[in-house]
């Protein structure tokens, strides 16, 4: 799984397509398919390596949050013909549902609508219907889906898509994921030689001699427009911050003022003037606190 992730860069969670023949035989057999799946794939030490996030998580241990079970339409479609309600049953409980965009009402069989989901090519394929596996239009794994199945013909179809890992079971009680197909080892290889060739950050133009007009439009190209200045709109200042205004007197106001104040004469402060009586009455008395035995001899 390590060709996969590095060189078609599957994600956690991984997406697993199961055709109807081996949900049938889990069923069956009461065989645990998520946990066997997750013993095979093993998603937590594969991108442990790479400093995920999802392996720093402890709930990534989890198979049900690194592993997703699909089946399609058609396969459904299958499972339903077959009338076994404890079946259908197993099947909504532990599986998702991927649209085909097929008519549920003739639906294709496992291996046509599995390998048109997967191989993707954006054409029409003129010898699908031939099944003419040497001549057919091989596209790419665009939903990087992982198949399980049993069909031997889906098997040799998916072989000749680069990125498809395939599971199915080997003596009915094992499950196996298939080595490396040889269109997925090529396509490896060209992916890491390119790398070497055209440079890690700019595949386009690493290695290559330019001239000088191609450099300055690049360079022109690259340069970011410094960004718009925003105009300051004028405010209003803190009115708290503000010295109020002391509201001016109207003139005919000072006038009359003025006039008052020269009409209303000023007022002297009266001195206080003693009495001759009082200072020698005062005088008197200290005399006969000082002496007070020259009263008595008189």
């Amino acid at each position: 799984m390590l060709v996969y992730k590095n060189t078609f860069k599957f994600r956690l969670p991984y997406q697993i397509i199961c055709d109807e023949h081996i949900i049938e035989e889990t069923y069956t057999k009461r065989y645990n398919l998520l946990n066997n799946l997750n013993k095979i794939l093993q998603p937590n030490i594969i991108h442990a390596s790479s400093g995920s996030k999802h392996e720093s998580d402890d709930m990534s241990l989890n198979p049900k949050k690194t592993l997703k079970l699909f089946v399609t339409q058609c396969s459904m479609q299958h499972i339903y013909e077959s009338k076994n309600e404890h079946l259908i049953d197993f099947v909504k409980y532990n599986f998702e549902r991927r649209r085909c965009n097929h008519d549920y009402k003739n639906p294709k069989t496992s291996e046509d609508c599995i390998f048109s989901i997967t191989n993707v090519t954006g054409k029409k394929d003129e010898n699908e219907d031939a099944k003419d596996i040497n001549n057919m239009v091989v596209g790419t794994n665009k939903h990087k889906y992982i198949i399980c199945t049993q069909d031997i013909n889906l098997r040799r179809k998916l072989r000749r898509v680069p990125g498809v890992p395939i599971i199915h079971f080997m003596n009915s009680n094992v499950l196996l994921l298939e080595p490396i197909s040889d269109t997925t080892k090529r396509f490896s290889e060209e992916y890491e030689a390119q790398k070497l060739t055209k440079g890690l950050n700019d595949s386009k133009n690493a290695g290559l001699k330019r001239s000088l007009e191609q450099l300055i439009e690049s360079s022109t190209a690259n340069e970011i427009p410094a960004p718009l200045k925003k105009k300051k709109s004028a405010h209003n200042p803190n009115p708290l911050s503000v010295k109020k205004k002391v509201p001016k007197a109207p003139v005919h106001h000072k006038i009359d003022d003025e006039k008052d104040e020269i009409k209303e004469p000023s007022k002297k402060k009266r001195k206080r003037v003693r009495s001759k009586k009082k200072s020698e009455n005062s005088a008197e008395e200290k005399d006969k606190i000082e002496n007070p035995d020259s009263t008595d001899d008189a």
